[in-house]
């Protein structure tokens, strides 16, 4: 959708629903990161969708419904069977089929379109509202940051991301909007809470380069032209540890070694390189709110001498960061756009760092689910040239922050920014 473009309103429940009821915001509230309560949180939700009278009246204990005896054995027995085992193996580009994982940008009339979100696969109607507004944009590349809820099962998988209907569940499908010249997905925790195998064999044969018949191939990317390259990376495959010990143990999130061979091999970058980098994960670099997650910026430090600008989710808000590194880390200006499709999480009163942000939408979202929680949206991405436009979009279709950058041999200039 372009700035100034009148959007429909968001969704209130029971309406703006063609193909029929979806999950309510209140079932995915204040979900834990942790497989196991993610799981139970899944059983708890009720098997058909809530009226308009019942969303409103919220419930006072939501999983307690996990706890009823045929519930209870079947997430427990779920739980063990997708989380006990072998993670899906990790997929790379090595074959001989000329597919190195580095694509060309294309657009038309002079520029390239991306849109960008993350932790948009709920199932919501925000969700779904969201996708009708990257639609109405009419990207060229469609990128998700990673997530899909509650566990990325292959069933969850069709259900809130491919649209295929669940048939033990009586909610409407929900699809990512594709891109005219290509869809991408990044891997994130609660895909590998059931091991990666619903990303890996579903998701990624879908998407990849238009025609393409091979799909994405591996769980990062790179797009580029002569003046910018989009590098899209896998944080979540180390996102998980052992069953239970994960929740006393905080996984690194740390690249897998294939992955900084192919940097180090086929993407190649070099400090005389003069294209701007953009670098796409799931998890977060740095945070002013939440847990910091240095190693992957450590690792990149090999490549990339100069900052880059850095977009990731896991964190369900929108915030705009100046500036930042960890020890060892590479500099990055990120921001986080975890506010496709969760329940979007407001600012706490106590900042848990001291990361400087310049940009946090703190507006209070009206539902009618009584549910204090802040505004979803996503990111609107324009490359033109040596020039890239970054506007950051929230439900209403209200563009709440917008900034210009350009590259000089390698170097990122803001040209402007502004709020609204």
């Amino acid at each position: 959708m372009r700035a100034g473009e009148d959007a429909p309103p968001p969704p209130q429940a029971d309406e703006g629903r063609p193909h029929g009821p979806r999950r309510d915001l209140q079932d995915l509230y204040d979900l834990p990161r942790s497989a196991l309560l993610s799981y139970q949180r899944k059983h708890a939700e009720p098997g058909r969708p809530r009226s308009r009278a019942e969303a409103v009246q919220r419930a006072a204990y939501p999983t307690l419904g996990a706890f009823a005896p045929r519930r209870f054995w079947r997430w427990t027995s779920e739980y063990w069977r997708f989380r006990i085992g072998r993670r899906h193996p990790f997929l790379t580009y090595e074959s001989e089929d000329g597919d190195d994982g580095v694509y060309e940008l294309h657009g038309d009339g002079g520029e390239t379109r991306v849109a960008l979100a993350g932790d948009w696969a709920t199932g919501t109607d925000e969700a779904a509202h969201v996708a009708s507004l990257i639609e109405a944009f009419r990207p060229h590349y469609s990128i998700h940051l990673g997530d899909v809820y509650y566990v990325g099962d292959p069933a969850e998988v069709g259900a809130n991301f491919l649209g295929l209907p669940n048939p033990r569940r009586r909610y409407a499908p929900c699809k990512w909007p594709l891109g005219s010249e290509g869809a991408f997905a990044l891997n994130g925790n609660h895909e590998m809470y059931a091991r990666g195998y619903g990303y890996f064999d579903h998701i990624l044969p879908k998407l990849g380069v238009r025609g393409d018949s091979r799909g994405q191939r591996a769980s990062y990317f790179c797009l580029e032209n002569r003046h910018w390259r989009l590098i899209g990376l896998d944080t979540g495959y180390n996102s998980v540890g052992a069953p239970i010990l994960e929740r006393f143990i905080q996984p690194d999130c740390a690249l897998r070694p294939e992955l900084i061979d192919w940097l180090r091999n086929v993407v190649r970058p070099r400090s005389d390189d003069p294209r701007g980098i953009v670098i796409l994960s799931h998890h977060q670099y740095v945070s002013r709110f939440d847990h910091c997650y240095p190693k992957p910026a450590q690792q990149l430090a090999e490549f990339f001498s100069q900052p880059v600008l850095w977009l990731w989710g896991h964190e369900h808000r929108l915030a705009i960061y100046s500036e930042a590194a960890i020890e060892g880390g590479v500099a990055a200006f990120g921001r986080c756009i975890g506010h496709g499709g969760m329940p979007v999480e407001l600012p706490p009163k106590a900042p848990l760092h001291d990361f400087a942000v310049e940009f946090v939408d703190d507006r209070v979202y009206p539902n009618d689910e009584n549910l204090t929680v802040g505004f979803n949206g996503f990111a609107r991405m324009t490359l033109r040239d040596d020039q890239l436009t970054l506007d950051y979009v929230d439900l209403r279709g209200t563009r709440v922050f917008s900034e210009t950058w350009t590259v000089e041999q390698g170097k990122l200039i803001r040209l402007s920014a502004r709020r609204g």
